[in-house]
């Protein structure tokens, strides 16, 4: 074998080992770079030439070429993505879940002295004042006020919430425009990859690039993937291609619903782009706005359920209170008499039914003078020799509704109330254990996916030096030969001239 080709066999140590230490590099730059994986220089030894039979001399010691650089790869588990990505989206809906629930029970403080729960207690305390002095102007006037004072808490928490839907209703239509756009992002990465990789080498800055896009998706929604062996990309959402390679399958925000139990308008329902089949989703932060929108069951608490259980409340409070208050008869004035049969609460034309949080109010009677508030059990004659002036019968019934526990619909005022925001706050406790549950296998399987992938700048510094001893070893070979060349070139045939 000639010795020149000892020069090939150093050439090439020297570059691997050059490339090495470059690698090394770019490493160290990214060791900080969010979603950035570990390279390294896959190598195989070059094979021996197999020269002909007149040349080589000893066939029995053919040498191997040196070593060639096979490609450049990502120290990457694809085992952990997955796992990751799946709890991803988990976290995603509990997290959102958690958060949204802890800002609807700071809105129903029960501890705040605006709270439903302190209104309708300063209402029928000031009815139980009626009930010892139903003769007093102010007092009525008090237990006027107060309701009204109650009418307005209910229809300031009926608001808050109701808007509050919308804002997740909004939400939902701000997470379908990202979703849209990280999944036209990764079919761009995709043509990217597909077109560098006809070259034979790795896109590996590029594929860390599209897999920040597949962590930050699959927050969103729950996702799979799968890459082909032909290096088509394609990414599923309940069995659903929503993008394969480079074609990508948008969804849309349509306000085609209605707000459940609000009755708001201009609702979104998700739809495939340019179909009218609905998105099909069940985790994700899409998922979990979704829930906190339309959820009116236990299993699913969400405005609605919230907003229903005011509305039932608001509704049975208005029929009982109206039950006993119409039996009753009103104090007299001027020239109107006493009056029974006189509701309390305003009913709309289509019934109780038709009542919620947010139209409860006093009827018009009540409105117009606080003497039509019926505290006596028996009609009120001024110029009758006993004329019942003092009868507190009807206003004992009336404070008594607030201890009452079979009233239909609610059982009690107070324990109805706070049966919802206890089922509120046991929810808000489960998601937020479900989140600290989820960020803890989160948290480990980041640590295993670093532990596999991230750049350990003490690994890269050792790994440096052996490249570096590496390059000085090649370069001695490469030196010896030259010399070894010199003596045969330069200084051979000259002894005896």
């Amino acid at each position: 074998m000639s010795m020149f080709f000892g020069l090939e066999i150093s050439k090439s140590a020297l570059a691997i080992s050059q490339r090495s230490i470059t690698l090394t590099g770019h490493n160290i730059a990214n060791a900080n770079t969010v979603g950035y994986t570990r390279q390294r220089i896959l190598q195989q030894a070059i094979d021996p030439s197999l020269a002909p039979s007149h040349i080589a001399t000893d066939k029995r010691a053919i040498i191997g070429g040196g070593v060639e650089t096979c490609v450049i790869d990502q120290i990457r588990s694809d085992y952990i993505d997955r796992q990751l990505r799946k709890e991803n989206a988990s976290l995603g809906f509990w997290n959102t879940r958690a958060e949204e629930l802890e800002y609807i029970e700071s809105i129903l403080n029960e501890l705040s002295d605006s709270s439903i729960s302190a209104a309708m207690k300063d209402f029928f305390n000031s009815v139980s004042e009626l009930s010892i002095d139903p003769v007093n102007e102010e007092i009525r006037t008090n237990v006027q006020q107060n309701a009204l004072k109650m009418i307005d808490t209910f229809r300031h928490y009926y608001r808050g919430l109701a808007d509050l839907q919308t804002t997740y209703n909004e939400s939902m239509k701000v997470t379908v425009r990202d979703v849209n756009d990280l999944l036209t992002n990764i079919a761009n990465y995709n043509k990217q990859i597909f077109a560098y990789e006809l070259s034979g080498q790795k896109a590996n800055d590029i594929r860390d690039k599209r897999n920040v896009l597949l962590d930050q998706l699959s927050e969103l929604i729950g996702i799979t993937y799968e890459e082909d062996s032909s290096g088509y990309f394609i990414v599923n959402c309940d069995g659903v291609e929503l993008v394969n390679h480079s074609t990508v399958t948008l969804l849309e925000a349509r306000p085609t619903l209605t707000g459940e139990v609000s009755g708001e308008p201009d609702y979104y329902e998700i739809y495939y782009e340019g179909t009218d089949t609905p998105f099909s989703y069940s985790d994700g932060v899409l998922y979990s706005y979704k829930v906190l929108r339309d959820g009116n069951s236990p299993d699913d608490v969400g405005i609605p359920y919230v907003l229903q259980s005011l509305n039932t409340l608001a509704r049975f409070m208005a029929e009982a209170f109206n039950d006993v208050h119409s039996s009753g008869y009103t104090m007299p004035y001027g020239a109107q008499a006493s009056q029974t049969g006189i509701n309390f609460f305003d009913v709309p034309a289509g019934g109780y039914g038709d009542i919620t949080a947010g139209t409860l109010a006093l009827s018009a009677q009540i409105l117009t003078n606080v003497n039509n508030i019926a505290a006596s059990s028996v009609f009120i004659d001024s110029e009758a020799p006993n004329p019942q002036m003092g009868n507190n019968i009807n206003a004992l019934a009336l404070s008594a509704l607030s201890t009452k526990m079979d009233i239909p619909g609610v059982g009690n005022f107070e324990n109805y109330l706070k049966s919802t925001i206890v089922e509120i706050a046991i929810e808000s406790s489960t998601s937020q254990k479900m989140t600290y549950s989820q960020k803890t296998i989160l948290d480990n399987l980041e640590n295993r996916r670093q532990s596999v992938s991230g750049v350990s700048l003490d690994e890269e510094m050792v790994k440096m030096i052996t490249y570096q001893h590496a390059y000085a070893a090649a370069s001695r070979v490469l030196t010896a030969i030259d010399e070894a060349l010199d003596v045969l070139i330069n200084r051979t045939g000259l002894v005896g001239r």
